[in-house]
């Protein structure tokens, strides 16, 4: 009986497929990775489903990649040669929910938005807002990568808010790691050593969250600068002073001028940050103030966006807005993280760099963490551009180790950079493999990741 065939013992029909529709959709993420195309894709609508298939893999020497909502973004839910593609997207329900102690139970494939709308009404939400993703992105793949986003610069990323998983890991055991104890000193920490693991360690089947009260009070502003590099330290100073910040976004003059094209929005073509501020209403003001004079030292000045615009109904477009300025070009990207004194630099050596070899260079970010994003739209079939592009990615990720930061700030490693993994991590990269494998020992769990056994 063949591999398929034995998945159908215990699998309904529609939890299997090969048609070439599906396998095209599961081949690619948001990368612009080249596509794999698995051999199958499977459906898990259970941890008992994700073991057995996990053991029927074993069996048969077939990889597994697992996968939630596909927006992914250094390749860590592209496919391996020859594997199945193990879909989390129908596993979306609420296992239990414990609001008086603001924690909730939820199976991986639920949706970052979805799981905000259901604890709205009891007045809490769960932090670490992806981006612009919140619509795509799963729960179980911001685990995975350890996600970040927008409001992290207060409430902290994933990470910070996960209590406790349960696992299947490499041999189909199914493990529960943590507990609901909000503090706990026992024992090794194997919930923070699978979340940011990229499916490579284990698949997530339950993930318990702790959870944040919806704040009093929102206020908004917006800013806008001669040159980027005041605008970064207009940042690095808020940061320095304390400023109470639920979220400063950095966008560069060419970022805002790609939004204005992709929607008209009318916007000064001009470096900018944009800000909120949670809590009462006089801790905003007194905030907001402080960080407004902050900015006038750096020659900034209220910017005001289009009417009935929030900032973050703008921000949400910008990767969009930079696909769309040259069609048929490929985006090149990173996510550095430095620390925040260093962003002016980092800055700096972005465009200076970009400049020299004729790239265009949009830099923005969540760079109240230090944590910034660095896109270049070069055209794939000049051969010449794409080398310098490709060249320049790699420095721009070699200086923020330089300066005492991180390959990746929130999308992870993937496929992408893990040839500069080493250059972060050094000798402890034999530690992680060590670690790989004990907890899958037959190298089915999302191979070729992060780094090469």
């Amino acid at each position: 009986m063949s591999f398929l065939d034995k998945l159908t013992e215990f699998l309904s029909p529609d939890q299997i497929s090969t048609h070439p529709d599906q396998l095209r959709v599961a081949s690619i993420d948001e990368s612009t990775l080249p596509p794999v195309t698995p051999v199958a894709v499977v459906w898990a609508l259970s941890t008992d489903d994700i073991s057995k298939v996990v053991k029927l893999c074993i069996e048969h020497k077939v990889p597994i990649t697992s996968r939630g909502g596909g927006s992914a973004l250094e390749g860590s839910t592209i496919p391996t040669e020859q594997s199945i593609v193990l879909d989390l997207s129908r596993m979306t329900k609420i296992l239990n929910y414990w609001p008086e102690d603001l924690q909730v139970c939820i199976q991986p494939g639920l949706i970052y938005d979805d799981l905000n709308k259901k604890l709205k009404s009891d007045g809490l939400f769960f932090p670490p807002s992806p981006g612009g993703s919140g619509n795509l992105a799963s729960i179980g793949g911001m685990v995975s990568t350890n996600a970040s986003g927008i409001f992290s610069v207060k409430y902290g990323g994933t990470k910070d808010y996960v209590l406790e998983l349960e696992v299947v890991t490499g041999t189909g055991e199914i493990l529960k790691l943590g507990s609901r104890a909000i503090k706990r000193s026992s024992g090794y920490n194997l919930v923070d050593l699978i979340a940011g693991s990229e499916g490579t360690l284990g698949i997530i089947s339950a993930i318990t969250l702790k959870l944040a009260g919806l704040p009093e009070h929102k206020l908004q502003a917006a800013f806008k600068f001669t040159d980027e590099i005041s605008a970064a330290k207009a940042v690095s100073e808020m940061c320095r002073y304390g400023v109470d910040l639920a979220a400063v976004e950095f966008l560069d003059s060419k970022v805002m001028a790609a939004l204005n094209q992709l929607k008209n929005y009318g916007l000064e073509e001009v470096p900018s940050l944009f800000l909120e501020f949670h809590g009462t209403q006089s801790s905003n003001q007194s905030n907001f103030e402080t960080a407004e004079a902050i900015c006038q030292e750096q020659k900034g000045v209220k910017l005001e966006l289009p009417s009935s615009q929030s900032p973050w109904e703008v921000r949400h477009f910008v990767t969009e807005a930079i696909k769309h300025l040259k069609p048929g070009f490929t985006i090149i990207r990173n996510d550095v993280a430095f620390p925040i004194s260093c962003l002016p630099e980092m800055v700096q050596f972005c465009h200076s760099q970009a400049d020299k070899i004729g790239i265009l260079m949009h830099t923005f970010g969540h760079v109240g963490m230090g944590l910034l994003h660095a896109l270049m739209l070069v055209d794939k079939t000049n051969q010449s551009q794409w080398h310098k592009a490709r060249e320049l990615n790699d420095l721009i990720i070699k200086k923020a180790v330089e300066l005492g930061g991180s390959i990746s700030g929130e999308h992870g490693i993937g496929l992408a950079h893990k040839h500069l993994f080493t250059l972060e991590h050094g000798g402890s990269v034999d530690l992680m493999r060590k670690i790989k494998k004990q907890f899958d020992p037959h190298n089915i769990l999302n191979p070729g990741k992060i780094f090469d056994l």
